[in-house]
């Protein structure tokens, strides 16, 4: 798999330049040896020897940098097909259909065609491994789709990561230029049998609200579905989702309630025959509550079925709306 990562050098054109000069002082190319320097050098001055002139080295040209904490990061600039994007000289590269994985892993960036998001936004999640997975993505509805995604790994540090991603070059276009509030982990525990989202002016108790949409949710089912159970529902686990910025002008953190809802008499099996999981009479269902607000207080709430979502695009853009 062929990678492509510029370097230009301006020592080594420097380099080219002063062997062509010497070669044309010392006159090679010329038909004839002039008659006259077969006798030998002439003899130098005693009294006013010839002058030795040294010329003054030129500077190394410096690949891009990026200040990361303090410190500074050297850079290579990365071509694909019609874009481009800064990333430390010691990563390595591995091509994709979709763009290149960069650093075994520590970033990728791919684009994709049928994203029917149009918009910017940045997002932080948890990621497989415990670590955390944050992504930039931009959108222009018709098929143009790009993201620049970090999971955690050796070599990710989540402030490099959006320096980064800054500099990814789309055409001409930097859409990731911008300098904007990124999303962080939210400050949320759970305690005394209540799940707590804190805030800067507040602490925001998520278990009424996530209540409140089971029930929603279960309304919102059409009559056939609701003969397949009896109304009776627990939420059983309440646990961070994802946090995005951009969507809105504030944040948005969202998270998932595990709920539990009981069955009528004989339904599980046309249940599991749906897709659905039974276990002991109850129905296993993933809804999610967002949490919309400025960073000091709540400003609205929504929930969403998780049917058909993933963290991105199609989630953003139900949040969205």
């Amino acid at each position: 798999m062929l990678t492509k990562i510029k370097n230009l050098s301006k020592r080594g054109k420097i380099a080219l330049g002063a062997a062509a000069a010497l070669l044309a002082a010392a006159g090679v190319g010329a038909a004839v040896w002039q008659p006259w320097n077969q006798a030998g050098p002439a003899p130098e001055d005693p009294v006013n020897p010839p002058q030795q002139v040294q010329t003054p080295a030129e500077p190394e040209v410096q690949g891009p940098s990026l200040e990361v904490g303090g410190e500074t990061v050297d850079c290579t600039v990365y071509s694909g097909v019609g874009w481009s994007i800064c990333v430390p000289v010691d990563w390595d590269v591995s091509e994709t259909e979709r763009g290149a994985v960069f650093g075994g892993g520590a970033m990728e960036v791919a684009r994709y065609e049928k994203m029917d998001y149009a918009g910017t936004f940045a997002s932080i999640a948890p990621g497989d491994d415990g670590g955390l997975t944050r992504m930039f993505y931009t959108g222009d509805g018709a098929g143009g789709s790009w993201s620049v995604v970090g999971a955690a790994s050796a070599n990710f540090d989540d402030q490099l990561l959006a320096g980064l991603a800054r500099t990814l070059t789309v055409g001409e276009d930097k859409p990731f230029a911008e300098s904007y509030v990124l999303p962080a982990e939210p400050d949320w525990q759970e305690a005394e049998g209540m799940t707590v989202l804190f805030l800067d002016k507040d602490g925001f108790v998520l278990d009424d609200k996530v209540r409140e949409a089971a029930e929603e949710f279960m309304l919102s089912w059409n009559e056939e579905t609701k003969k397949l159970y009896t109304g009776q529902y627990r939420v059983e686990e309440i646990d961070w989702h994802s946090s995005y910025t951009g969507l809105t002008d504030g944040y948005i953190d969202v998270f998932r309630a595990a709920v539990a809802c009981e069955t009528a008499e004989g339904a599980g099996e046309e249940i599991k025959a749906g897709g659905g999981s039974v276990r002991d009479g109850w129905a296993e269902a993933g809804i999610y509550l967002a949490v919309y607000h400025d960073g000091g207080s709540v400003e609205r709430t929504k929930w969403l079925d998780g049917a058909g979502l993933d963290i991105w695009p199609a989630f953003a853009k139900a949040l969205a709306e």
